[in-house]
């Protein structure tokens, strides 16, 4: 293995790049962080109808939300790399088209999210910051959603580890991230496939161990200020 290191670090780490499209461990994180960011924003679109106060609409988004957190995300990535461009008549490079396949589906997933973390939160804080004349947008805006923000980040650091191993799927299209990396320098090198693919689980192992860390700080740190937040005042 240190002799595949050794030979093809760069390769590994950002493929052909810069004669060819980035590739290797370098696209798996950039796919990753970018679907975080942008998959926030669709969660936050679509939590708006899960707490609408029309049953119809609140019923519609469960289903929809439903719907995408059942499916398996290869299908998914099937249905975007197939289907969109013929419906929009414009094709798209495998990378792309995995990350609006990775934003739609784990915008479903930061949409329970952020749902529970405003539900996690006092009621009371609502009814007093509208009392004061804030409307509903403000009172969400500026007191609820900073507050359901920190509840949510040990729950966003697991969801950005999970989106570091779902971009392997990337490799049924094409795209050349890190999974697809290792597969084509395995099929470069039959006779030390095994270690090849042993750099592949600790390059993941990597990534998403620190991450597993992080988020289980967080929410011990979030747990002791809840508990603090609910003891009495002496």
């Amino acid at each position: 293995m240190i002799e595949i290191l050794q030979d093809y670090w760069l390769q590994l780490l950002i493929g052909g790049f810069p004669h060819t499209p980035l590739g290797g461990l370098a696209l798996t994180l950039v796919l990753a962080v970018s679907g975080l960011v942008l998959a926030m924003p669709v969660g936050l679109l679509m939590a708006v109808p899960l707490r609408s106060r029309l049953k119809p609409v609140r019923a519609l988004a469960e289903l929809i939300i439903f719907y995408i957190r059942s499916v398996p995300l290869l299908l998914h990535v099937l249905w975007v790399y197939f289907l969109l461009p013929a419906a929009l008549g414009v094709s798209f490079p495998p990378a792309i088209t995995m990350l609006i396949t990775l934003v739609l589906f784990n915008g479903a997933y930061i949409s329970k999210i952020v749902v529970a973390g405003i539900d996690a939160l006092p009621r009371g804080q609502t009814e007093a910051t509208m009392s004061l004349g804030f409307g509903r947008v403000q009172t969400m805006r500026f007191v609820i959603l900073p507050q359901a923000l920190r509840n949510m980040l040990p729950s966003l650091v697991s969801q950005l580890s999970l989106l570091i191993k779902e971009t392997a799927l990337g490799a049924a299209i094409g795209a050349t991230e890190a999974t697809q990396t290792f597969l084509d320098l395995a099929n470069n090198l039959p006779g030390q496939a095994i270690q090849a693919y042993a750099l592949l689980a600790l390059a993941y192992f990597a990534l998403c161990y620190p991450l597993l860390l992080l988020g289980r700080r967080l929410e011990r740190r979030s747990r002791r200020t809840a508990k603090i937040a609910l003891e009495p005042a002496s």
